[in-house]
């Protein structure tokens, strides 16, 4: 079987090869996430803001659970099948067959005990029901996963314009639609509901045009055992990263966070979509380059060419970090009219900095991919994940929203040693600790002071991290980057 290293390596060939179109393609759903933020923050109340955040959240936990991480696995045994072409749409046509199932499967449980599940997550003043939006936005996650996994199938079949169009025609439909009915139905969430519902239907049809050109419909019970072996675990990594960034919300929720907090709150983090996008887009470009060399090597050792990529990464993320607070509170104040959503400023910093540690996470993540140790990424996500409930609900009841960010960015420190921990057996480590590890957390300290003793924004204050960092990544990197810019052939050797 074709291992997840091989996975990983042609996926992102395939994404090399196709590279605008796909990053464009695929930034598209984003893209409109963030287009209508401010629509959301100017035309909804405070209930219906926070109302629709939580229907969004509900939508994208049933999306893991409707994807059933397919979407991971279907790299792995299509490129297997590379030499039977047959035996690759019958692949296809049963992984759809598979997703319509669990759809069905799942729907109807929603139909049956949805009611209690919404209930549960109500109060008083914010009433979150299961008919008729929370019912929609499950099939909302359900239309999101199908068309998910036949893109998929689209970067393996080359199919670069179909993958484009697709995409493209959810993000216009998602605006229009959405925008249309907050204007129609002003003070409502039902252009935002419906936007997000009808746009998946689309897309739904456009996956069933894409599975039926692509594959052959049946339900080939011989690719099961291999592919639930593979995707239940990483569902359930899946579901642990959704608990990561998503429970804090409602743990709030529960502890009676004021409306306008926890709406400018939510606010806040979604516009940090756009840099975990930047963050998996250079990940995409470093990761194919670190497996060639560590497979050459033909050792489970970290070298000074690998360690090179993650220090680049190390300064470039840092840098995006710092430009992020420089411009979102300028971007907020010019499209964004409700001023209730500014009070979030003061946490940009302190949210940014766990930010910083994905540079980290990423080195160690590479080794435990590339050896193939699945089952130590799952350990540390459901440490992580334990750890954080806790956290997050003693924050929440004892220190309000800024107790539960301490304990994001406590969790976010603790997965680093964790992986330190559970990986020494997994790779040999030899790197320059200063680099890869001290300064990601002297950007966290300097965050931390900063918080601490000036609790409003000054956008003074983040200029002068961006001259201070910059000063320090040219003393320390400057011929590394020059390095991995030449690697990557943007310069020539001298």
């Amino acid at each position: 079987m074709a291992n997840l290293y091989n996975y990983l390596v042609m996926i992102s060939k395939s994404f090399l090869k196709s590279s605008f179109v796909f990053t464009i393609g695929g930034a598209l759903p984003m893209v409109a996430s963030i287009i209508l933020l401010p629509f959301y923050a100017n035309y909804l109340g405070d209930a219906n803001y926070a109302k629709l955040l939580f229907y969004i959240l509900i939508s994208s936990l049933f999306q893991i659970l409707f994807s059933f991480s397919v979407e991971s696995y279907f790299g792995i045994k299509y490129s297997q099948l590379f030499e039977e072409p047959e035996k690759q749409k019958r692949f296809i046509g049963t992984v759809s067959s598979l997703l319509l199932i669990i759809g069905a499967g799942l729907i109807l449980l929603s139909l049956l005990f949805g009611h209690l599940l919404f209930t549960a997550m109500s109060r008083e003043d914010l009433l979150i029901e299961f008919w008729p939006f929370g019912f929609f936005s499950i099939l909302t996650g359900f239309f999101n996963s199908y068309f998910k996994a036949a893109s998929i199938s689209l970067i393996y079949a080359k199919q670069s314009r179909l993958f484009l169009i697709g995409n493209t025609i959810n993000f216009f439909a998602t605006i229009i639609i959405s925008i249309g009915g907050l204007f129609l139905f002003p003070g409502t969430i039902i252009g935002p509901i419906y936007g997000r519902l009808l746009s998946g239907f689309i897309i739904f049809l456009i996956a069933q045009y894409i599975f039926t050109k692509n594959g052959t419909y049946c339900f080939d019970k011989s690719f099961l055992k291999e592919l639930s072996q593979f995707c239940l675990p990483y569902m359930f990594y899946g579901v642990c990263g959704w608990v990561l960034s998503g429970s804090d919300r409602y743990i709030l929720l529960e502890f009676n966070i004021q409306l306008q907090d926890l709406n400018s709150y939510d606010l806040l983090l979604k516009c940090f979509f756009g840099i975990e996008f930047l963050q998996n887009s250079l990940s995409a470009v470093i990761f194919p380059r670190l497996y060639e060399i560590w497979a050459k090597n033909k050792e489970h050792k970290t070298t000074l060419e690998t360690n090179r990529y993650f220090n680049v990464f190390t300064a470039i993320n840092i840098i995006q970090l710092i430009l992020f607070c420089i411009f979102i509170p300028i971007v907020y104040k010019i499209f964004i009219k409700n001023e209730a959503f500014y009070q979030s400023e003061q946490y940009i910093g302190i949210l940014s900095a766990g930010y910083a540690l994905r540079s980290i996470l990423n080195f160690y993540i590479a080794t435990v991919l590339f050896t193939k140790n699945i089952h130590v990424m799952l350990k540390v996500f459901l440490y992580s994940t334990l750890i954080q409930l806790v956290l997050t609900v003693m924050a929440a009841k004892y220190l309000g929203l800024t107790g539960v960010i301490y304990a994001g960015l406590i969790t976010k420190i603790l997965q680093v040693f964790l992986f330190m921990l559970l990986t020494k057996k997994v790779f040999h480590y030899e790197f320059n600790y200063y680099k890869i590890i001290v300064i990601p957390f002297i950007y966290i300290g300097v965050n931390l002071v900063q918080y601490l003793v000036f609790k409003e924004y000054y956008l003074l204050l983040y200029v002068g991290q961006l001259v201070l960092f910059s000063i320090l990544f040219y003393a320390a990197f400057r011929n590394e980057i020059k390095k991995v810019l030449i690697s990557f052939k943007v310069l020539r050797k001298s």
